[in-house]
Protein backbone atom coordinates (compact mmCIF):
# COMPACT_ATOMS: atom_id res chain seq x y z
CA UNK A 1 0.00 0.00 0.00
CA UNK A 2 1.39 3.54 -1.02
CA UNK A 3 0.32 6.28 1.17
CA UNK A 4 0.90 9.85 -1.06
CA UNK A 5 1.60 12.90 0.27
CA UNK A 6 -1.14 15.61 0.87
CA UNK A 7 -2.08 18.84 3.36
CA UNK A 8 -2.66 18.62 6.62
CA UNK A 9 -6.77 19.18 6.54
CA UNK A 10 -6.82 16.37 3.69
CA UNK A 11 -4.70 14.04 5.61
CA UNK A 12 -6.66 14.68 8.86
CA UNK A 13 -9.73 14.24 6.93
CA UNK A 14 -8.41 10.56 5.71
CA UNK A 15 -7.41 9.52 9.42
CA UNK A 16 -11.24 10.26 10.64
CA UNK A 17 -12.49 8.40 7.90
CA UNK A 18 -10.23 5.54 8.30
CA UNK A 19 -11.29 5.53 12.10
CA UNK A 20 -14.59 5.61 12.08
CA UNK A 21 -14.93 3.16 9.65
CA UNK A 22 -12.92 0.64 11.25
CA UNK A 23 -14.62 1.48 14.38
CA UNK A 24 -18.19 1.07 12.67
CA UNK A 25 -17.41 -2.61 11.26
CA UNK A 26 -16.10 -3.09 14.90
CA UNK A 27 -19.69 -2.27 16.43
CA UNK A 28 -21.28 -4.65 13.97
CA UNK A 29 -18.90 -7.36 14.45
CA UNK A 30 -19.66 -7.07 17.93
CA UNK A 31 -23.60 -7.55 17.41
CA UNK A 32 -22.99 -10.67 15.30
CA UNK A 33 -21.23 -11.88 17.92
CA UNK A 34 -23.67 -11.15 20.37
CA UNK A 35 -26.46 -13.95 18.19
CA UNK A 36 -23.74 -16.51 18.52
CA UNK A 37 -21.92 -16.86 21.38
CA UNK A 38 -22.70 -15.88 25.52
CA UNK A 39 -23.18 -12.01 26.15
CA UNK A 40 -20.06 -11.92 28.40
CA UNK A 41 -17.83 -13.66 25.89
CA UNK A 42 -18.95 -11.61 22.97
CA UNK A 43 -18.89 -8.15 25.12
CA UNK A 44 -14.70 -9.44 25.43
CA UNK A 45 -14.32 -10.42 21.74
CA UNK A 46 -16.23 -7.29 20.91
CA UNK A 47 -13.90 -5.20 23.05
CA UNK A 48 -10.77 -6.73 21.81
CA UNK A 49 -11.58 -6.07 18.21
CA UNK A 50 -12.39 -1.84 18.67
CA UNK A 51 -9.01 -1.79 20.56
CA UNK A 52 -7.21 -3.71 17.81
CA UNK A 53 -8.80 -1.48 15.20
CA UNK A 54 -8.28 2.18 17.52
CA UNK A 55 -4.67 0.45 17.25
CA UNK A 56 -4.56 0.32 13.17
CA UNK A 57 -5.29 4.40 14.18
CA UNK A 58 -2.93 5.39 16.17
CA UNK A 59 -0.21 4.10 13.21
CA UNK A 60 -2.44 5.02 10.67
CA UNK A 61 -1.85 9.08 12.05
CA UNK A 62 1.97 7.88 12.50
CA UNK A 63 2.06 7.01 8.72
CA UNK A 64 0.28 9.85 7.48
CA UNK A 65 3.02 12.33 9.19
CA UNK A 66 5.78 10.38 7.81
CA UNK A 67 4.06 10.64 4.23
CA UNK A 68 4.23 14.12 4.45
CA UNK A 69 8.23 14.47 5.47
CA UNK A 70 10.79 14.19 2.33
CA UNK A 71 13.96 13.12 4.95
CA UNK A 72 13.02 10.39 7.12
CA UNK A 73 16.96 10.48 8.00
CA UNK A 74 17.26 11.44 11.49
CA UNK A 75 13.84 10.37 12.85
CA UNK A 76 14.93 7.39 14.12
CA UNK A 77 16.63 9.48 16.83
CA UNK A 78 14.59 12.81 16.64
CA UNK A 79 13.71 14.86 14.07
CA UNK A 80 10.19 17.80 14.48
CA UNK A 81 7.02 16.43 16.65
CA UNK A 82 4.46 15.03 15.03
CA UNK A 83 1.16 17.40 15.18
CA UNK A 84 -0.92 14.26 16.55
CA UNK A 85 0.27 14.64 20.38
CA UNK A 86 -0.91 16.33 23.30
CA UNK A 87 2.15 17.98 24.40
CA UNK A 88 5.18 16.60 26.56
CA UNK A 89 5.95 12.98 27.14
CA UNK A 90 4.47 12.36 30.78
CA UNK A 91 1.92 10.28 32.42
CA UNK A 92 -1.74 10.51 31.23
CA UNK A 93 -4.98 10.27 33.07
CA UNK A 94 -8.43 10.08 31.54
CA UNK A 95 -10.97 8.55 34.09
CA UNK A 96 -10.28 5.35 35.20
CA UNK A 97 -7.52 5.24 32.58
CA UNK A 98 -3.81 6.09 33.61
CA UNK A 99 -0.99 5.85 30.59
CA UNK A 100 2.76 6.44 31.57
CA UNK A 101 4.36 7.66 27.81
CA UNK A 102 7.84 7.44 29.40
CA UNK A 103 7.45 4.26 30.91
CA UNK A 104 5.62 1.97 28.54
CA UNK A 105 7.87 3.38 25.73
CA UNK A 106 11.00 2.00 27.98
CA UNK A 107 9.02 -1.67 28.56
CA UNK A 108 9.20 -1.82 24.69
CA UNK A 109 12.38 -0.50 24.14
CA UNK A 110 14.05 -2.75 27.02
CA UNK A 111 10.98 -4.27 28.48
CA UNK A 112 11.08 -2.79 31.84
CA UNK A 113 9.68 0.28 33.21
CA UNK A 114 12.61 2.46 33.76
CA UNK A 115 14.77 4.67 31.67
CA UNK A 116 17.23 1.76 29.68
CA UNK A 117 20.38 1.64 29.51
CA UNK A 118 22.97 0.22 26.04
CA UNK A 119 22.62 -2.85 27.97
CA UNK A 120 19.67 -3.80 28.63
CA UNK A 121 18.15 -2.24 25.14
CA UNK A 122 20.78 -4.61 23.35
CA UNK A 123 20.24 -7.58 25.08
CA UNK A 124 18.94 -10.72 22.57
CA UNK A 125 15.33 -12.00 24.40
CA UNK A 126 12.42 -13.74 22.20
CA UNK A 127 10.74 -10.49 22.12
CA UNK A 128 13.89 -8.25 20.74
CA UNK A 129 16.10 -11.02 18.95
CA UNK A 130 18.41 -8.31 16.83
CA UNK A 131 20.82 -7.50 19.97
CA UNK A 132 22.47 -4.48 18.75
CA UNK A 133 19.76 -3.23 16.07
CA UNK A 134 16.83 -4.35 18.66
CA UNK A 135 14.50 -1.07 18.03
CA UNK A 136 15.20 2.00 20.35
CA UNK A 137 11.62 3.22 20.04
CA UNK A 138 10.77 7.01 19.85
CA UNK A 139 7.80 8.34 21.27
CA UNK A 140 6.16 9.82 17.84
CA UNK A 141 2.12 9.78 18.52
CA UNK A 142 0.62 10.30 21.49
CA UNK A 143 -3.13 11.56 22.08
CA UNK A 144 -6.68 10.54 23.03
CA UNK A 145 -8.66 9.31 20.38
CA UNK A 146 -11.41 12.00 21.72
CA UNK A 147 -9.18 14.82 19.82
CA UNK A 148 -9.06 13.38 16.73
CA UNK A 149 -12.95 12.35 16.37
CA UNK A 150 -15.20 12.61 19.14
CA UNK A 151 -18.15 10.16 17.68
CA UNK A 152 -15.43 7.22 17.28
CA UNK A 153 -13.90 7.59 20.87
CA UNK A 154 -18.05 7.66 22.03
CA UNK A 155 -17.34 3.89 20.72
CA UNK A 156 -13.74 3.06 21.84
CA UNK A 157 -12.87 5.75 24.69
CA UNK A 158 -9.16 5.08 24.72
CA UNK A 159 -5.25 6.47 24.39
CA UNK A 160 -3.70 6.56 21.42
CA UNK A 161 0.40 6.09 21.19
CA UNK A 162 2.69 5.25 18.27
CA UNK A 163 6.48 4.81 17.77
CA UNK A 164 9.05 4.70 15.53
CA UNK A 165 12.77 3.04 15.35
CA UNK A 166 15.33 2.49 13.10
CA UNK A 167 14.78 -0.76 10.86
CA UNK A 168 16.34 -3.96 12.46
CA UNK A 169 17.64 -5.05 8.79
CA UNK A 170 19.82 -0.84 8.83
CA UNK A 171 23.28 -2.10 8.43
CA UNK A 172 24.72 1.23 9.34
CA UNK A 173 25.49 0.77 13.31
CA UNK A 174 23.54 3.36 14.02
CA UNK A 175 20.46 3.22 15.72
CA UNK A 176 19.48 6.99 15.47
CA UNK A 177 20.15 7.71 11.96
CA UNK A 178 18.73 5.88 8.85
CA UNK A 179 20.92 4.43 6.72
CA UNK A 180 22.71 5.84 3.95
CA UNK A 181 22.04 4.56 0.29
CA UNK A 182 23.34 1.80 -0.95
CA UNK A 183 23.21 0.31 2.59
CA UNK A 184 20.73 -1.85 4.31
CA UNK A 185 17.75 -0.72 5.74
CA UNK A 186 17.95 2.86 3.84
CA UNK A 187 14.80 4.71 3.71
CA UNK A 188 12.79 2.15 6.00
CA UNK A 189 11.25 2.82 9.46
CA UNK A 190 9.28 0.61 11.76
CA UNK A 191 6.05 2.04 13.65
CA UNK A 192 4.57 0.49 16.02
CA UNK A 193 0.95 2.18 17.49
CA UNK A 194 -1.11 1.21 19.97
CA UNK A 195 -4.43 1.90 21.74
CA UNK A 196 -4.99 1.88 25.69
CA UNK A 197 -8.13 1.39 27.49
CA UNK A 198 -9.17 1.27 30.88
CA UNK A 199 -8.11 -2.02 32.93
CA UNK A 200 -5.16 -2.05 31.62
CA UNK A 201 -6.08 -3.42 28.20
CA UNK A 202 -4.24 -2.57 25.42
CA UNK A 203 -3.77 -3.73 21.98
CA UNK A 204 -0.28 -2.97 19.52
CA UNK A 205 0.24 -3.10 15.67
CA UNK A 206 3.08 -2.70 13.87
CA UNK A 207 4.08 -1.70 10.64
CA UNK A 208 7.63 -1.90 8.46
CA UNK A 209 6.92 1.44 5.97
CA UNK A 210 9.86 2.59 3.33
CA UNK A 211 10.20 5.98 1.30
CA UNK A 212 10.35 4.19 -2.21
CA UNK A 213 11.94 7.18 -4.24
CA UNK A 214 14.48 7.45 -1.26
CA UNK A 215 15.56 3.56 -1.97
CA UNK A 216 16.24 4.58 -5.25
CA UNK A 217 18.32 7.70 -4.70
CA UNK A 218 15.66 10.41 -5.20
CA UNK A 219 13.86 12.57 -2.65
CA UNK A 220 9.71 12.78 -3.33
CA UNK A 221 6.68 12.22 -1.02
CA UNK A 222 4.83 9.07 -0.11
CA UNK A 223 5.60 5.91 1.45
CA UNK A 224 5.24 1.98 0.87
CA UNK A 225 3.90 -0.18 3.89
CA UNK A 226 5.64 -3.38 3.42
CA UNK A 227 4.36 -4.89 6.46
CA UNK A 228 1.33 -4.93 9.11
CA UNK A 229 0.28 -7.05 11.74
CA UNK A 230 -1.11 -7.46 14.87
CA UNK A 231 2.21 -7.58 17.96
CA UNK A 232 1.15 -10.87 20.30
CA UNK A 233 0.65 -10.36 23.67
CA UNK A 234 4.24 -11.03 26.05
CA UNK A 235 5.89 -9.24 23.31
CA UNK A 236 7.70 -6.02 24.14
Amino acid sequence: MTVPRDDARAGFVLVVVLMWLALLASVALGAALVTMYEPAASAAAQERVRLRRAAESATTLALLDLAARLDWSALPGGGPASPFTDGGPGVRSLGDLTVDLPAETARRTCGRLTACDDAATTATTDGRPWGARNPRWRLFVHVPLSRVDGAAAAVCPCYLVAWIADDPADDDGDPNLDAPLGTAGHGVVLVRGAAFASGGAVAEVEALVAQPCRLSGAVCPGIRVQSWGTVGEGVP
